[in-house]
């Protein structure tokens, strides 16, 4: 059987559909192709089930110049294929409005989609409760599209490493000057929200609290550089601390996190990396829900302070006081107990 599934962005939203898509294909012996976001392309290749992807080029669509040609050019691309069923996973009337073109008698989407329009879209209704983790809503909802009890479905999903990215990252180490040998503990600062970034300091705490010598890698983004500069700068031992922000793309920044021991984290594309790798993620939440989006892994821990104004979900905030409702001094000890817990 052949899919296609409509699941552009973020980097956690596709992370959070790769044990559903891949049991999808395993239970039906079939083959998926993924309308995504070209910064998340990389990603598809740690499913071997995912036969071709079709690129959604928002920048493209977004300008009034730019998008007539550009919608014709995906259009064309999703028309290539007749599929056995279109499955979109996002349930926005534009994620919808794209399944819509691909030629199938299968249209399937949520049945109470983020935006209602969308399910003019849609001859299959999927149930995808969003009380709960995003993970188990997209299991449910293939074993709901598939007619079996996803309590008797094994949606256990393994990602080895993929070869040429494996071979970037230890380049990227190596010309890093990193050392075999040590423990490694990533931290990765950035986020897209400004609510849910801590601070430099309190990174670099965490750090010099825990005390070892522990190599440090710094991961992220070119623009998370300069903060990620600021947590080595802080740090009692500099000379243990490499910058790699900004030296590799999305499947090298998979495998440099697979290196990892540990990986301190915001609510960010590299905690949900670490989650799907079961690399231990200690991560520090103040304005989303850990119970909707948080780390899906039994090696994870959460830090979330007890207050009234928790899960916001405010993007901006003049007085982010969740920043300051976790002290680095009981970060470090969960860190520390997490890296004796997974020594082995």
């Amino acid at each position: 059987m052949r899919f296609l599934i409509v699941k552009p962005s973020s980097l956690g939203d596709v992370l959070h559909a790769f044990p559903a898509v891949h049991t999808l294909c395993r239970e039906t012996g079939g083959t998926a192709d993924w309308l995504i976001h070209p910064a998340f392309e990389p990603v598809l290749k740690y499913l071997p089930e995912v036969r071709r992807t079709i690129l959604f080029d928002r920048k493209g669509l977004g300008s009034f110049k730019t998008f007539l040609p550009t919608l014709t050019k995906l259009r064309k691309e999703l028309k290539k294929e007749t599929y056995d069923a279109v499955i979109d996973l996002q349930g926005l009337f534009r994620s919808a409005w794209f399944a819509g073109m691909a030629p199938s008698k299968v249209h399937a989407g949520p049945a109470n989609p983020r935006e209602g329009m969308a399910k003019l879209f849609y001859n299959t209704k999927l149930e995808m409760d969003l009380r709960i983790h995003a993970v188990v809503r997209n299991n449910r909802a293939i074993a709901g599209f598939l007619k079996k009890d996803p309590n008797t479905m094994d949606f256990s999903c393994p990602l080895p490493p993929v070869p040429e990215y494996l071979k970037k990252a230890e380049l990227i180490m190596a010309e890093a000057g990193i050392p075999a040998g040590k423990k490694i503990i990533g931290i990765a600062t950035g986020t897209r929200w400004v609510t849910k970034q801590w601070e430099p300091e309190f990174f670099a705490e965490i750090v010099n609290r825990l005390g070892g010598d522990h190599t440090i890698m710094l991961l992220g983004t070119k623009a998370d550089s300069a903060e990620a500069q600021k947590v080595k700068s802080l740090l009692k031992k500099p000379e243990n601390a490499f910058n790699l922000c900004g030296k590799s793309g999305t499947g090298d920044l998979v495998e440099l996190i697979r290196k990892c021991s540990l990986l301190l984290c915001n609510d960010s594309g590299p905690m949900h990396i670490g989650a799907a790798l079961d690399v231990p993620v200690l991560s520090f939440f103040g304005p989303t829900s850990p119970e909707l989006t948080g780390p899906y892994s039994e090696k994870a821990k959460v830090l979330q302070p007890d207050l009234d104004c928790i899960r916001c979900f405010q993007k901006k905030c003049a007085n982010p006081r969740c920043h300051y409702g976790i002290s680095a001094e009981y970060a470090a000890e969960t860190a520390a107990a997490m890296l004796v817990l997974n020594q082995n």
